[in-house]
């Protein structure tokens, strides 16, 4: 589920909306298609601002299972800033994306598994940089390509 808006990050937008939803699906579309992966739009018809937990709240109502949050490892150092971040901590699975070879921070009562093979060197920041240097069909084209590329082999570990 793509956020409308982060709290923590910068106002400047890389995609629109729909056009981050429409990369979600193209790097998931194998894990959607059996099953594993779900995408929603809720978070977007949800009044802002958007903090994860309100999201979390509001989707309880919707799923069987509870679902399990993905972040960066970069993320994982910020958990404390988020809202009700203990509460998070305790009550909510979390699927951690590393660089190869980087060190996890180490969060008291998070519940996680790690995607530790993520074979990136670049960062995302850098990334976003480059695209934002890009056209507007240019920067969904490049994305989608990174995409495809980086769904290949993830793993998650514990």
């Amino acid at each position: 589920m793509p956020a409308p808006e982060a709290p923590l990050r910068s106002v400047r937008k890389l995609f629109t909306y729909r056009e981050r939803f429409r990369l979600l699906r193209h790097m998931f579309s194998r894990e959607i298609s059996d099953g594993r992966v779900r995408l929603s739009v809720l978070e977007h018809q949800l009044p802002g601002p958007h903090y994860t937990i309100q999201t979390l709240e509001a989707l309880k109502k919707y799923c069987v299972t509870a679902p399990t949050i993905v972040i960066g490892a970069d993320q994982a150092e910020k958990l404390g800033q988020w809202k009700r971040s203990a509460e998070l901590l305790r009550g909510w699975r979390f699927l951690v994306f590393a660089r190869r070879g980087g060190v996890l921070p180490v969060v008291p009562e998070m519940q996680f598994d790690v995607v530790s093979d993520f074979a990136y060197e670049i960062s995302s920041t850098a990334v976003r940089e480059r695209l934002m240097a890009e056209t507007a069909d240019r920067r969904y084209q490049m994305a989608a390509e990174i995409a495809a590329s980086a769904q290949a082999g993830f793993q998650p570990m514990k």
